[in-house]
C-alpha cells in the first residue's frame, strides 16, 4: 500500500471531472440505508462546488499510473466553511469521505483529511470538525489518529 499512497494526490474538482465525482458519490450514498436525498441533488452539489462565489468544495484523490500517466479518481472529500457563535473565526465542516472500496487502508483518507486541514489553513478556518456513524469503525481507526474524538451527539429534527 506505501506505493499507492506515493502515486496519490489530492486536488479540487474541477468542471471535466464531474463524471468521476458522481460515480464516487453514488458509491458513497449507497452506503447508507435509504438516505432522505433532494432530487437533482449530484448536480446541485457540483455546481456549488465548481462556483467561486459558494463557500463549499470537493477535491479528489487521483491516483497516477506512472507507467503510463493515467489518472483515476479514488476518492473525494466534500466540505465548506460557517460562521460560528463561540469563535470569530469560520469553522471548516468537512461533510463527505469517501474512498472507493479496493484503495482504503492506503494512505488515501488521510491524505483527503490533511488537503482539507491545509485548504481550512489557508482559508483561515482552521477548526476543522465532522461526524460519522458510530459503526464506522474503519474510518475511526484513521480519525483518532488524526483528530480527537469531541463529546457532541448529534440530534437531528424529525423528518431531516
Amino acid at each position: 500500500m506505501s506505493e499507492l499512497k506515493s502515486n496519490v494526490f489530492v486536488r479540487y474538482v474541477q468542471a471535466e471531472d464531474r463524471e468521476d465525482w458522481v460515480r464516487l458519490w453514488r458509491k458513497f450514498i449507497a452506503t447508507y440505508e435509504n438516505p432522505k436525498l433532494a432530487d437533482g441533488i449530484e448536480k446541485v452539489n457540483f455546481d456549488r462546488f465548481i462556483d467561486p462565489s459558494v463557500k463549499m468544495w470537493s477535491a479528489l484523490a487521483i491516483l497516477k499510473d506512472e507507467t503510463t500517466g493515467t489518472e483515476k479518481a479514488i476518492g473525494f472529500t466534500d466540505f465548506f466553511t460557517h460562521p460560528s457563535t463561540w469563535q470569530t473565526e469560520d469553522k471548516t465542516y468537512l461533510n463527505d469521505l469517501f474512498v472507493d472500496d479496493e484503495f482504503r487502508v492506503g494512505g488515501v483518507g488521510r491524505k483527503l483529511i490533511e488537503f482539507v486541514y491545509s485548504e481550512a489553513d489557508k482559508m483561515g478556518t482552521p477548526a476543522v470538525y465532522w461526524n460519522t456513524d458510530h459503526f464506522n469503525h474503519r474510518a475511526q481507526l484513521l480519525y483518532t489518529k488524526v483528530a480527537y474524538l469531541s463529546h457532541k451527539r448529534i440530534y437531528k429534527r424529525e423528518g431531516y
